[in-house]
Formats: structure tokens, C-alpha cells, sequence
């Protein structure tokens, strides 16, 4: 047969395909459904795990695009992710020799005025060396310059394409203009392009890193580092360059280099691409993977219709092979259908994804990384072909083997094949049972795990009660500390006067509120050794009542009050657990001392431990400072304070469009100019720390709740195949009196046995295959025995109910109709 022969052949036989489709409706429409809705699942969540996890970074050379981190031991804790400090940065740009363009990062929010409303907008603070690291040129403009970094030169800022369209309406001319930023006018020097973002951020505006030339203060380590790799540098190689970096910069400084050295302090560098993907990556694997199974379902289903019309096709088959026709042709024909199904249910699936994934970027957590870079691509399409050919082949394969190989064939010409045909069907359900229970186990695993975490008591009450916003007072608008207090505890006082407001309160950051997380080593009087690092602790600078506003109780002692914080009291508060590592009961702790390098402060209230990183955390042991005004960083310098605050607001009126009204009225009667920013209810926090196993027990219960459906269309499809099948004995048996009931029952066990077999396979599959998603669990071993036994009780209801309908229309066979039928 030469080539052409064989493409005439194909054709004749999709436009056969294709006339048998269109015959053949309700076989037909049940396939492609099926694929539709495997392949659909599937080819979206692969363009999520594409766009997160395969598509490089949207930087050239993403590849050697690293941040910069430093490994540290405190007290037997590794942080593995610690930041660099000043002195880091300076020795780092003079001496490293692994990097092509190395900067380091800040992120924050700045007030911005003088054009409508004022604005608080997100915002990051860079070095000259970042954005050539990422090598992203700007859209008009330039990048920041040595010279603006320069202490003194005029401020310059570097805005994102959305404010620039939203500001200045895309202007082209608005280089060289001015913005009132933090109330210090700053000069436009260039606007990055539309896509821009910067690593997991989409900031605003970008602003310039200011060093001074000498250090003035103590080393505060609160810099994000990022480089890019010069050619042929590994990080391993990189790791090295900048321990050497390290050392030699330490050994300039003695009190520096000791300190290194006691913290063990070590670089450890990392590609880009994992902290902006984070760890998503477990999520979206182990629902590639459920969604893979629920692709096997679906063949496994559509095998088995394929299965029957072949059964029922055994005949023409039989008479086309006596006519001449060779197997292969019957064999090529078989396949050419069935791939002609897959590529239906691929086109149409395509579609599904394309509809969900616009529901998903519209919808989906905020914590899902590189959301707005999800689409469907020609990678993604490339995969829903494969997905197509791959269960067409699969299922068509099953066909083949069944009714177009030579003996089968000349079998067929006299025999019945329906005991073989059962035989094949019931090896396919039990294989669908059996992922099934896979999928259900992962499924009630996840919701095991959320009801876990919703029993979690997270150190407040009623989040929805609780309004939330931050106000930041800048220092050019206001430059005196003790006025900044002032003004923070006045605009408490207009705040708690708001009709409904039952307690009210300020902190330098709301529980899981990640990005005003901070830590400090705190030393405990009696309880640290000399020449020892303390160990390192949360720590949070609140008012008071804000323990009261948030609904955390106190274990022990008093909360802080206004007259400790106007007489510059030297108190403290602490955390539950905090307490007891070191004075064993809670009341213990009052009276004690603890530092950070400071005067000592003496602890005057223990309060329950709050979940601050989320309830899927280990409450940290926390340290609560009053607000205070710091003393100068630098001899000369002005004195410090808490700019920065988000108050909370208990009130069952909370995120009501009037009680808003009433919050900003409040606040603007002391300053006009505050913008209120991060406006929200606690519990919108709350269920942002929840999104990723929300979104995950979502979509796992989705394909669990697949994996159900296709398993009880399965054993019924069986059951009635097997009762037509039988029905001339069922007949038989009813003439000699049989009893109905026993006939039900023949056909019930008969489903409960393949549910059986499929969930004992299905057990010894789920207990491989669910430590796989143990990372997502809370609170529950991946073995656990209830959800394995609530899944095979669902499954074997799901068995009873799917046998029983087949089973009833066995029992209803008139036996006369039937022997006059045969």
C-alpha cells in the first residue's frame, strides 16, 4: 500500500467516523460530554501550572535571575530566608564578582496628594543596579541613575504604566513633571511598560534607594537582594563568591564579623522564580494529578461505551471480514472513530478551559501567583491535543482488542461474545471505582483539613465585625514624634465616638496581616545566657485597646494603658506560649523582665496566643510593645516613631458603606490629606490566609464529585448491559418461579462485588498516592481512617443505588414477552 492509498483510506474513513457520529447521537453526544469535561478540567489547570510553573519568568534571561537571601541560626531557629543589610549591599556592589547587575528592595505604600483625593499606593524602593538585574526597559524614560541615589539630588520616581494612564491619562509628556509624594515633591523620569511586574508585586510607582555614605546606626537587616548571574556562574558558584564577600567585609569590622559568626550567618542565594512562585507549586501538582485520574475516569467510561457499540457492531464486522475486509482495515477504522471522538471532546473542552480560566483570573485567590499571566497558549493547546489523540487512542485501543483482531472477528461469526464483552466492562468499572476512592479520599481529606482549620481558635473573635485601615502619617507632613502619637490617639478617641463602635485600637500590624510581620531577638532577664543570641520573636507595637478591639483575651495581668504610654512606662506584654516555655503557668510571667538590647521592660499582662501567619501556623510567641517615641537612630538625629499604623474598629456596622462614610469623617477631621488605605474587615484577612486550601478542596471536590458521577454511571451501565444481556434468562427463571426479589438481589451483589473489588484496589492506591498531598493537610494524617471509611460507605451507597435501577427493570421482565421475543 503506498502512501497515497493509505491517506485516501484515513479520509474515507473520518468521513465514515463522521457519519457514524452523526448517526449514532446519544452514543455520540455521552462520549464527547465526557471528554469534553476531562479534557477541559485538565487543560485548565495545566495553563495554571504552565503559566505559574513551566513559563519562564516574564524577564530576558530569567534563567540567571536570582534573589539574593542570607541562612541564619538564632537559638536553633534557621531562617532561610533572612534579608541583607546596608553594609551588605555596599561590600556586595564593591567586591562581588558573580554578578552581572545586583540591587536590593523594599517594598511599602506612600501618600500621594495634590491632585484630587489623597492616595496611598503600593510602592517600591530600589537601588539603581534592580531594574537592569531584571532587564525590563522602561516604556518612556530612563531607569534610576547612581546620582539618584544620592543623598541631596532632586527625588525621582519611576511610575507604572497603569498610574500613568490613571494620573496622567498616558500623557506622553510627563517626563520632567512633578508628584507630591509622602508630601516631598518628586520628578517623573520614566514609566515602565504594561506588563510590568515587579517579582510578585504590581507596585504603583518605583522610588530610589537612599544609602548614606557612612553608616550612621546599627545594621538593620530589612533589604530583598536580586542579581542577575553573569554568564557560566551557577549559584552554587555565586554562594561562594559572596561568602568570601562576607567574610572580608566582616573582617573590616570586628563587632560585625562576631556577629556573623555567632548567627552563622551564611548567603544562600535562589532562583527568581521561587519567590514569586512560592509554594503554590504543591497545590497545583497534586490537582494536575487529580484531574489526570479524573482524564482516566472519563476513558475508562467512554471504553466502556465504545465497548458496547462495538459489541453491538459484531455482526457487520463479522460480514465485512467474510467480504474480504482484512482486520487492519477494521482495526484503522475502529481507531480513526474513536480518535475522531477525542479530538471533539478536545475542541470542546478547549472551550470549557477557555471559560473557566476567565472565571478563575476574574475570581481566583489573590494569592495565586502570575495570575494575570494565565491563558491558554500554543503550549496549553498543545497539551489538550495530546490529551485528545491520547483517549482517543486509549479507548479506541480497547475497541480493537475486543472486536477487530482476527479470532475475535471470525468468532463473532456464530458466537456470542457478551460473557468476554461483560468480562472487559467489569474489568473497566472496577478500575473506575478504584480511582474514584482515590478521589474521594483526596477530596475528604481536604475537607477534613478545612474544618480543622476553622476550629482553630485564631486569637480574635468575629472578624467580621472588626474594620480595618491603615494611616500613615509622613514625616514631611508632620516631622515631630511626639505629635505623630498625638495625632494617632486623637484620631483613636473620633474613631471609638462613632455610634456602634464598641472598642477600638491601633497596631503596627492586624494579625495575618504578612506584610507588617517583624521579629527581634528578645533577651529574658535570668533566662539567657551571657555571650548567647536570644532567641528570636514576633513583636508588635499596639495601643491600647486594641487587644479588646481584635477580641483577644487576656490570660493574666492588664492591658497597656494610656497613662503607660503618656508617663513612658517601661512595660511590656507577651503571648500565651511565650510564657509558659519559660515560667511554666501564665501568671508567672507578670513582674518579669525582657529586653532587646535596651532598658529592661517589665511584663504587665500575658495574652492568648494569637495565630498571626495564618491558622495553618504554629501561633508565634509574640512580644507586645506600647507605641512609644524611639531615641535617634544616629546622635543628632530625630527620634523615631511608628509612622505607620492599621486600626481596628469593632463594630457589628463593620464594612458598611455608612459606617465607611463615618471612619473616614473621623480620621479626616484631624488631616484631610491621610489617605486611608487597606480599608477591609479582618475577616477578609482572615479568609485570604484560608484562599489556598479553599481553592484547592474546591477544585478537589469538583473531580471527586466527577470521579462519583462517572463511577455510578459505570456500575449502571454494567448492570444494564448485563441484565439485557441476561434478560432471556431472567425470563426463564421468573417462568419457573423465581422470585423477584432474589432477581434484584442477583444483580445487586453483582454491583456491590465490583464496587468492592475497585475499593480494595482503590485503598492500596490512595494510601500511595495521598501522601502526596500531606503537605496541604491540617490536623489529619494522610491514612486517616475515617475519611477512608466515609469514602468506601459513599462509594458502596453509590454501587447500591446505580445497581438497583438496572436490578428493578430485571425484576419487571415479563417472562411471556421475553420467550416470545427469543
Amino acid at each position: 500500500m503506498n502512501t497515497l492509498t493509505l491517506v485516501e483510506g484515513v479520509l474515507r474513513d473520518v468521513r465514515h467516523a463522521v457519519r457514524m457520529i452523526r448517526t449514532k447521537r446519544g452514543f455520540s453526544l455521552a462520549a464527547v460530554l465526557s471528554l469534553a469535561l476531562g479534557i477541559g478540567a485538565n487543560t485548565a489547570i495545566f495553563s495554571v501550572l504552565n503559566a505559574v510553573l513551566i513559563r519562564p519568568l516574564p524577564y530576558p534571561g530569567s534563567d540567571r535571575l536570582v534573589g539574593v537571601f542570607n541562612r541564619l541560626v538564632i537559638h536553633g531557629q534557621v531562617f532561610e530566608d533572612a534579608d541583607l543589610s546596608a553594609g551588605m549591599y555596599a561590600a556586595c556592589t564593591e567586591s562581588a564578582r558573580a554578578f552581572e547587575s545586583f540591587g536590593v528592595w523594599t517594598s511599602g505604600a506612600s501618600t500621594v496628594t495634590g491632585k484630587g483625593d489623597p492616595e496611598q499606593l503600593v510602592t517600591v524602593t530600589s537601588t539603581e543596579g534592580v531594574l537592569p538585574a531584571l532587564g525590563v526597559p522602561a516604556y518612556i524614560g530612563r531607569w534610576f541613575s547612581n546620582e539618584d541615589e544620592t543623598p541631596g539630588s532632586p527625588a525621582a520616581v519611576i511610575l507604572s504604566y497603569g498610574y500613568w494612564q490613571r494620573r496622567f491619562g498616558g500623557d506622553p509628556d510627563v517626563l520632567g513633571r512633578t508628584i507630591a509624594i509622602d508630601f516631598v515633591a518628586h520628578q517623573v523620569i520614566g514609566v515602565m511598560p504594561r506588563d510590568f511586574r515587579f517579582v510578585n508585586l504590581s507596585p504603583d510607582m518605583l522610588l530610589p534607594r537612599r544609602f548614606p555614605k557612612s553608616r550612621l546606626g546599627p545594621e538593620e537587616f530589612s533589604y530583598t537582594g536580586i542579581a542577575r548571574l553573569k554568564p557560566g556562574i551557577t549559584i552554587a558558584l555565586a554562594n561562594q563568591d559572596l561568602a568570601r564577600v562576607w567574610k572580608t567585609w566582616g573582617d573590616t569590622d570586628g563587632a560585625m564579623g562576631k556577629m556573623l559568626e555567632g548567627l552563622k550567618v551564611k548567603p544562600n542565594l535562589r532562583p527568581l522564580k521561587k519567590d514569586v512562585v512560592g509554594d503554590v507549586g504543591s497545590v497545583l501538582s497534586v490537582l494536575m494529578g487529580a484531574l489526570g485520574l479524573v482524564l482516566l475516569l472519563v476513558c475508562a467510561n467512554v471504553a466502556n461505551l465504545v465497548l458496547v457499540r462495538a459489541q453491538s457492531r459484531r455482526q457487520e464486522f463479522a460480514i465485512r471480514a467474510a467480504l474480504g475486509a482484512g482486520w487492519g482495515r477494521i482495526a484503522r477504522e475502529l481507531l480513526v472513530e474513536s480518535l475522531t471522538l477525542g479530538i471533539l471532546g478536545g475542541a470542546l473542552g478547549v472551550v470549557l478551559a477557555y471559560v473557566g480560566l476567565r472565571v478563575l483570573v476574574a475570581q481566583g485567590p489573590d494569592s495565586l501567583p502570575r495570575l494575570a499571566e494565565i491563558s491558554i497558549d500554543a503550549t496549553t493547546l498543545a497539551f489538550a491535543v495530546a490529551c485528545s489523540l491520547g483517549s482517543g487512542i486509549l479507548f479506541g485501543l480497547a475497541a480493537v482488542l475486543r472486536s477487530a483482531i482476527p479470532g475475535r472477528i471470525q468468532s463473532a461469526r456464530g458466537a456470542t461474545q457478551g460473557a468476554q464483552q461483560l468480562r472487559a466492562q467489569n474489568a473497566l468499572v472496577v478500575a473506575q471505582v478504584a480511582l474514584a476512592f482515590v478521589l474521594l479520599v483526596a477530596s475528604g481529606l481536604m475537607i477534613r483539613s478545612f474544618v480543622a482549620l476553622r476550629a482553630v481558635t485564631p486569637g480574635f473573635t468575629h472578624p467580621e465585625w472588626i474594620q480595618t485601615v491603615r494611616i500613615s502619617i509622613p514625616e514631611a507632613l508632620v516631622p515631630d514624634a511626639e505629635q505623630v502619637i498625638r495625632m494617632q490617639s486623637e484620631t483613636l478617641r473620633r474613631l471609638s465616638a462613632i455610634p456602634g463602635v464598641s472598642a477600638a485600637g491601633f497596631a503596627s500590624g492586624l494579625p495575618m496581616e504578612s506584610e507588617y510581620r517583624n521579629g527581634n531577638v528578645i533577651e529574658v532577664e535570668g533566662k539567657t545566657t551571657d555571650g548567647q543570641v536570644p532567641p528570636n520573636r514576633a513583636v508588635k507595637t499596639i495601643s491600647p485597646g486594641l487587644l479588646r478591639a481584635q477580641g483577644t483575651r487576656l490570660i493574666a495581668g492588664r492591658d497597656f494603658t494610656w497613662e503607660d504610654v503618656l508617663g513612658q512606662r517601661r512595660v511590656a506584654l507577651v503571648s500565651e506560649n511565650m510564657a509558659r516555655e519559660y515560667w511554666g503557668e501564665p501568671a508567672n510571667a507578670l513582674g518579669k523582665r525582657i529586653r532587646t538590647g535596651g532598658p529592661w521592660l517589665e511584663i504587665v499582662g500575658v495574652a492568648e496566643n494569637v495565630h498571626a501567619d495564618g491558622v495553618n501556623r504554629p501561633a508565634p510567641a509574640t512580644v507586645y510593645y506600647r507605641v512609644e517615641v524611639f531615641p535617634p537612630a544616629r546622635p543628632g538625629g530625630p527620634a523615631v516613631v511608628r509612622r505607620g499604623m492599621t486600626f481596628a474598629i469593632r463594630s457589628e456596622r463593620a464594612g458598611t458603606e455608612a459606617f465607611l462614610c463615618e471612619v473616614a469623617a473621623a480620621i479626616h477631621a484631624g488631616n484631610p490629606s491621610l489617605p486611608l488605605a487597606k480599608v477591609r474587615t479582618l475577616n477578609d484577612v482572615y479568609r485570604r490566609s484560608m484562599a489556598r486550601t479553599s481553592f484547592a478542596l474546591v477544585l478537589l471536590g469538583i473531580a471527586g464529585a466527577v470521579a462519583l458521577t462517572l463511577a455510578i454511571v459505570g456500575v449502571y451501565g454494567v448492570l444494564a448491559y448485563a441484565v439485557g444481556q441476561r434478560r432471556r434468562e431472567v425470563g426463564i427463571r421468573l417462568a419457573l418461579g423465581a422470585e423477584p426479589g432474589a432477581l434484584k438481589w442477583l444483580f445487586v451483589r453483582k454491583g456491590l462485588v465490583l464496587n468492592c473489588a475497585g475499593g480494595i484496589m482503590g485503598v492500596a492506591l490512595a494510601g500511595g498516592l495521598s501522601r502526596w498531598i500531606s503537605s496541604l493537610l491540617f490536623g489529619i494524617t494522610p491514612l486517616d481512617p475515617f475519611t477512608y471509611i466515609a469514602s468506601g460507605a459513599l462509594l458502596a451507597a453509590a454501587a447500591m443505588t446505580a445497581s438497583y435501577v438496572p436490578a428493578r427493570q430485571a425484576a419487571s421482565v415479563d417472562p411471556m414477552e421475553t420467550l416470545r421475543t427469543e
